[in-house]
């Protein structure tokens, strides 16, 4: 029997609709042993659950809904919501991470937020239910298939913005360039961070057309109000101090090796150690007294400056980039082992000498721009970052590596607002076409 194509039209859909759930069922069900394992052993996936399964309270409906992975992200999204909430009349933010989550609760604590959804159809739809956003700001790297399909399907603009593509991303994604084709080809804006960034987007099937350099919004320029901390700005007045910062396993025995090597030389000297990931800290702490120095936690502050030699264990999050300013130097760790290096310019933002080790795939250009400008050095091994630490301790006055971070974040300024105005008219189609 002939079919009038608009009948087609609607019977294709509806067998799309059909296999889409068909495969979200499948998904659920191979997930279940897994996800009920996941839980009996690691009591943190308990936490927030019900977000990540798609449970929104008190949220507005409209506006953009922002996104990104962590603590990083989180800083850049506190950059650019208030831009989008003069856009978009609001803005609902999720985040991968629950250190992420609550370090956006620090920078901007009236913005509404949760932990993002499992990446699986049933948990974005009833987001994307519960939100009904204008529009769908993603941060950086944040390429989840379903979400951006979900959306694309209601016919919410997607933009990602300070977008980025390490190494190591770049060459995991090329394996799977099917599946993120389909992605980038639903995505109407990408703000790349630069212009390899740029190229690589398009090595990826994005559209050339709909991609601008708009700038590495980890870059700019940090608002006031870093929310400083009384007990800690008193503890940090105490000495002079170096900061290892986002360390991972064998970082910290450099970072002890490079405080003994300056008090070697007389030098009056703290250290203040934030390894990146929680469930390292006891094992942190164990390491410091079994190297024979006096501890501090920051968790137990009872007051008092931090005295020469002392360390300092940075056991919460939000306070490492307080720590980077009132610090002499800092080390950015996940360099000196293999694990590709984390965020190198945020301790550059308030004018420091930044150092770094061998491992930078996921930080390539931040690392250039440090050394180029000469805001930042690289180390090969614990040795060079002790040469590092005595130079900078001994140093009078401000160290030339700090003049050149502060012009370097001058220079580079501007990335916000190139940022806001590529995302601008595809947040306005959003709320014109939801009105």
């Amino acid at each position: 029997m002939w079919t009038r194509p608009r009948q087609r039209v609607r019977s294709w859909r509806t067998c799309l609709s059909l296999l889409r759930h068909s495969g979200a069922a499948l998904l659920a069900a191979l997930a279940v042993p897994v996800g009920g394992l996941s839980l009996a052993i690691n009591s943190k996936w308990r936490l927030g659950l019900s977000e990540r399964l798609g449970a929104r309270k008190g949220v507005s409906r409209g506006g953009v809904w922002l996104h990104g992975a962590s603590v990083g992200e989180a800083a850049v999204m506190a950059r650019l919501i208030p831009g989008l909430e003069a856009m978009a009349g609001g803005v609902n933010a999720s985040l991968t991470s629950l250190s992420g989550r609550d370090r956006l609760h620090q920078l901007s604590p009236d913005t509404k937020k949760a932990l993002a959804p499992l990446d699986h159809p049933w948990c974005v739809d009833r987001v994307l239910s519960a939100l009904d956003p204008a529009a769908l700001i993603l941060v950086e790297t944040e390429l989840w298939p379903f979400l951006i399909e979900g959306a694309s399907r209601r016919g919410i603009p997607i933009a990602l913005v300070s977008a980025r593509l390490s190494d190591r991303s770049f060459q995991n994604y090329l394996r799977f360039r099917p599946v993120f084709s389909r992605s980038l080809a639903r995505i109407h804006g990408i703000g790349a961070r630069s212009e390899e960034d740029a190229d690589r987007f398009v090595a990826l099937g994005a559209e050339e057309s709909r991609i601008e350099v708009t700038g590495d919004l980890k870059l700019e320029p940090l608002a006031e109000g870093r929310f400083p901390d009384v007990e800690l700005e008193e503890v940090l007045a105490g000495h002079p101090f170096l900061v290892a910062g986002s360390t991972h396993s064998g970082e910290e025995s450099a970072a002890l090796a490079a405080l003994a090597a300056c008090e070697s030389v007389g030098l009056k000297l703290a250290l203040v150690l934030a390894p990146r990931h929680a469930s390292r800290m006891e094992e942190v702490a164990r390491s410091v007294i079994d190297s024979g120095r006096s501890l501090k936690r920051r968790s137990t502050l009872s007051g008092g400056g931090l005295a020469s030699g002392e360390v300092l264990l940075l056991d919460t999050f939000g306070e490492l980039s307080f720590c980077y300013e009132r610090s002499v130097g800092a080390f950015v760790g996940g360099t000196l082992v293999d694990r590709g290096g984390h965020n190198l310019l945020e301790p550059a933002q308030f004018g420091k000498p930044v150092c770094f080790g061998p491992y930078i795939q996921n930080v390539r250009e931040s690392a250039q721009l440090l050394e180029s400008s000469g805001a930042g050095r690289c180390v090969e091994d614990p040795q060079a970052l002790a040469e590092w630490a005595i130079e900078i301790a001994g140093w009078t006055g401000s160290h030339p590596a700090g003049e050149a971070a502060e012009h370097l974040v001058k220079a580079h300024s501007g990335s916000l607002g190139r940022t806001l105005s590529f995302a601008e008219p595809l947040v306005s189609r959003g709320v014109h076409e939801g009105a």
